[in-house]
């Protein structure tokens, strides 16, 4: 699960985009929960297992189908951790949440949400149906902060 901080500043950016009125906010209603892209995403890029990476995409296309049958845009956190230095993530590979768009084709984009404690960026990620370019490229448009 993601870092409560890079959360937070996502939550609170999400409020700030309803606020202008650029998007409107569900109740929160059960959390998504996707199969973890990193096995996929690597076997893809290394020539593995390709039927892991076949099934991880068609369990969360599946799951984002029915996510975009009642919402527009999916918001979250662009990484789940703070940023990481240029000796790499450790243990922790801190593009968990973009991966799994990168696999599906889902057009998604990254939004400033605020700087973390240590100083450092952290993002609001916008996730949309596929052919939605246009609605991702509104909101963002609409952000004015």
């Amino acid at each position: 699960g993601p870092d409560s901080e890079p959360v937070a500043l996502a939550r609170a950016a999400a409020h700030r985009l309803a606020d202008a009125g650029a998007v409107r906010l569900l109740p929160p209603g059960r959390p998504l929960r996707l199969e973890d892209p990193g096995p996929a995403w690597l076997a893809l890029r290394d020539g593995g297992d390709l039927g892991t990476a076949a099934r991880v995409r068609a369990v969360n296309d599946r799951r984002l189908d029915a996510l975009f049958r009642r919402a527009d845009l999916l918001l979250t956190p662009t990484t789940p951790c703070a940023a990481h230095g240029h000796d790499g993530p450790g243990d922790r590979y801190s593009t968990a949440l973009t991966w799994a768009f990168n696999l599906s084709g889902h057009p998604a984009l990254s939004l400033p949400a605020g700087l973390g404690r240590d100083g450092c960026p952290v993002g609001l990620q916008l996730v949309a149906a596929p052919g939605r370019e246009e609605l991702l490229l509104a909101v963002a448009g609409s952000a004015r902060w």
